[in-house]
């Protein structure tokens, strides 16, 4: 039969090849690009013969590219566009991973890190602004949910496949790893090159609109977006303490074996997909403000009952719900900034958020590990994570919401 409105259909073709190429581009650069270190670290490490000190400046290198960038790549935005700078990123983060399979240099290996870093943010921050330029409204939530569950995704990957070329391949695995992480973000890069593009009949409509606004005068007109970047703050700085300890205090205080933990660590990935594309989607039906209040009482409650019970059963439930909420939170922020924010600004703005949430990451880390040391248990850590959190609906309470922004 003929379809008598064909630009429709081919509208909808569009949108669901770019959430597709957008969960890939996910998956590649945050979830290969910022995590694989974590499993890839200890043999590299070994093979290297470098210290723990240099292991931590690896992920040092990692999170100030990641930084930087968060704040740059919004004038390479405004100059070439979001597509190439998206493109270029994804090319980069496949290029130093496949170096990484080749150098022996401890400071090649720093500056690798730095790249791959800065290539993450340089695919992320301009993604968000193309994905709601393709979605509705009502959509958005839904659209930033489905991409960033490759984060998740990515890390369930690597938790697999990791351990199986470490074991085919013996002391060297680590660099047949990265070159295979390496190779296949280029081909997703290359994919990307080609079908990736913006909404250009919205790009033009947010371009004129506010274009003439500057940051600092949209921030200080607009207290709701002040709002959302406290919350976006705090929430960095307390999510981040849980997750990053957790499954030392599994094995430490709570008693779990390494292979437990292991599936401790499955856990979060799974769940971390689950909650992004669950509170998303709901969050397109019943408002951002109240489900995010509803995504954070339980993030608050998922570090309290870890943190109190200290029961196999009990944490293994805890940090699910921890997954499930924390992942969700982010997204629904993300999905905020895209009801409050002309997109003229949209890529600057939440370039700026990126990095005040990546500041508010290290400054959570920092404290915790200093909280750690000074009390010899991760409890007091667990709780100034929880009581963050749970400050973060208070500021909610006060967040008009603009359902019909744009």
């Amino acid at each position: 039969m003929h379809n008598p409105n064909p630009s429709v259909l081919s509208h909808k073709q569009t949108y669901f090849i770019i959430l597709a190429l957008g969960f890939l581009i996910q998956l590649i650069t945050l979830g290969f690009g910022r995590f694989a270190y974590t499993a890839l670290l200890p043999s590299m490490k070994s093979d290297l013969g470098l210290t723990n000190t240099h292991m931590g400046f690896f992920q040092v290198g990692i999170l100030i590219g990641y930084l930087l960038f968060a704040y740059l790549c919004s004038a390479f935005s405004k100059r070439w566009g979001l597509s190439i700078v998206i493109n270029a990123s994804c090319a980069l983060v496949g290029l130093a991973m496949m170096a990484l399979g080749f150098v022996s240099s401890f400071y090649l290996c720093l500056i690798l890190a730095f790249l791959i870093g800065a290539g993450a943010a340089g695919a992320y921050i301009p993604l968000i602004p193309l994905i709601i330029g393709w979605s509705s409204i009502r959509r958005s939530g839904s659209a930033i949910g489905i991409i960033m569950s490759g984060t998740g995704v990515g890390i369930i990957v690597i938790g697999y496949v990791a351990p199986l070329i470490l074991e085919r391949f013996g002391t060297g695995g680590w660099r047949h790893a990265w070159f295979f992480l390496g190779a296949a973000s280029l081909l997703v890069a290359l994919v990307s090159f080609f079908l990736l593009k913006e909404n250009l009949s919205f790009v033009e409509s947010g371009t004129h609109r506010n274009s003439q606004e500057s940051t600092l005068k949209l921030l200080y007109r607009d207290p709701s977006l002040r709002t959302i970047l406290i919350v976006y703050l705090l929430v960095g700085f307390g999510y981040i303490i849980f997750a990053t300890f957790v499954v030392a205090y599994a094995v430490e205080e709570i008693g779990l074996s390494v292979k437990e933990a292991g599936l401790l660590w499955s856990l979060f990935g799974l769940f971390s997909v689950l909650g992004c594309l669950f509170w998303g989607m709901v969050s397109d039906h019943l408002g951002r403000k109240t489900v995010t209040l509803i995504d954070l009482i339980l993030l608050c409650a998922s570090i309290l009952f870890a943190t109190i019970w200290k029961e196999k059963t009990v944490l293994y439930i805890s940090s699910a719900l921890f997954a499930f909420t924390f992942n969700g939170a982010i997204t629904i922020v993300a999905s905020m900034f895209g009801d409050h924010i002309p997109m003229a600004k949209m890529d600057k703005i939440f370039g700026i958020s990126t990095l005040i949430h990546g500041l508010g990451q290290a400054v959570g880390v920092g404290i915790a590990g200093w909280l750690k040391d000074l009390t010899s248990t991760f409890v007091a850590p667990f709780l100034l994570s929880a009581l963050i959190i749970g400050v973060c609906p208070l500021f909610l309470l006060f967040l008009k919401e603009h359902a019909n922004r744009r």
